[in-house]
């Protein structure tokens, strides 16, 4: 026996939910705090398993958070939940005191419900080391709800900062925050700056909510070609990040992508196909053929950990210039205007 079940033998109920909210709450990261504050309750329990599931838009429930001594019953248990959740849903509770297998036993369900999402938290094979309180669970239950109505409320704040509110891009602070990883890690990368061609004309001719559609739109392409999928899930006790690739507004009119998971090859070409989808956007305006012309310029490059990331910005800046250059040739307009 650690030191931490001791010490939580010697407690209380109230200690233990005191707790799991402090665990919750004193991160950054939320599912991290909340896999944290399922951990203690598990070992408080000697709990066999304990799954958070989440509803997604087709209804089902989805587990999301899991620590389970045989990770081959997490399917199980989904498949229970998701076949009695209408009746957890409408009771708030379900006790399952049958055998269901001989993995599954006494699966006790709970309903808890946010502003903004539905969860059904299992926990199967409890065992507890010491007797429990007979609202303990309501506690439980009521504890639970106000940590996910926290958490959701501190990411949406998170996500306010970090976002860019003008295309739902991630914007210059979770850029500054990214380059701040990048620069302690080894990462093997390929890094591009986008900006938009001549959108200061179109803002002079016809407005800034004219220049605002044109940014949105230009936005919606880059993400249709590299959609955010920093993905963090719960392994075990850990939070494992897959970086995969994350498009940022990082100025008025410029845009950089920080990739893991396409060579610079791959990312050259989908450039050019999304500069070409930009140049025939459609602005909701009567654009002049000659004089009007949009599109997006673009610099690509592999970054190396032996490289800082501002000498990988100064070398796709470099191209960018060089192409927005080739840009103006081609279409015979002045540089100045």
């Amino acid at each position: 026996m650690d030191n931490l079940e001791i010490e939580l033998l010697q407690k209380d109920e109230y200690y233990l939910f005191y707790e799991m909210m402090i665990l919750a709450l004193k991160t950054d990261n939320v599912l991290e705090g909340i896999n944290k504050s399922l951990l203690l309750l598990k070992t408080y329990l000697n709990c066999g398993d304990i799954v958070l599931h989440k509803k997604s838009e087709d209804g089902n429930y989805v587990f999301s958070i899991s620590h389970s001594g045989m990770k081959h019953l997490i399917e199980p248990i989904s498949v229970i939940v998701n076949r009695t959740s209408r009746i957890t849903e409408r009771k708030g509770k379900v006790d399952l005191n049958v055998d269901l297998s001989k993995d599954i036993r006494n699966l006790k369900l709970f309903y808890l419900k946010t502003d903004n999402h539905e969860y059904i938290l299992s926990l199967n094979n409890i065992y507890p080391k010491k007797s429990l309180n007979p609202t303990f669970f309501i506690q439980m239950q009521d504890t639970m709800q106000v940590i996910l109505k926290r958490a959701e409320m501190y990411e949406k704040n998170i996500m306010a900062i970090k976002m860019d509110l003008l295309t739902g891009l991630d914007n210059r602070n979770s850029y500054e925050l990214a380059i701040e990883e990048i620069n302690k890690s080894n990462a093997e990368l390929v890094f591009a700056i986008f900006d938009l061609f001549r959108l200061k004309n179109i803002n002079d001719k016809y407005g800034h909510v004219a220049g605002d559609t044109y940014i949105r739109e230009a936005a919606k392409v880059l993400k249709n070609y590299w959609p955010k999928n920093n993905i963090e899930r719960i392994k075990g006790s850990e939070i494992i990040t897959e970086t995969g690739h994350c498009v940022y507004r990082t100025g008025g009119d410029e845009f950089v992508l920080i990739t893991t998971k396409e060579n610079v090859e791959l990312v050259n070409t989908q450039a050019e196909l999304a500069a070409e989808e930009v140049s025939m956007l459609d602005l909701g305006i009567p654009l002049d053929p000659v004089e009007d012309i949009i599109g997006l310029n673009y610099g690509v490059v592999e970054h190396s950990p032996s490289s800082s990331i501002k000498e990988t910005y100064k070398n796709a800046d470099q191209l960018l210039y060089e192409n927005k250059s080739k840009m103006y040739v081609l279409t015979g307009l002045d540089r100045r205007h």
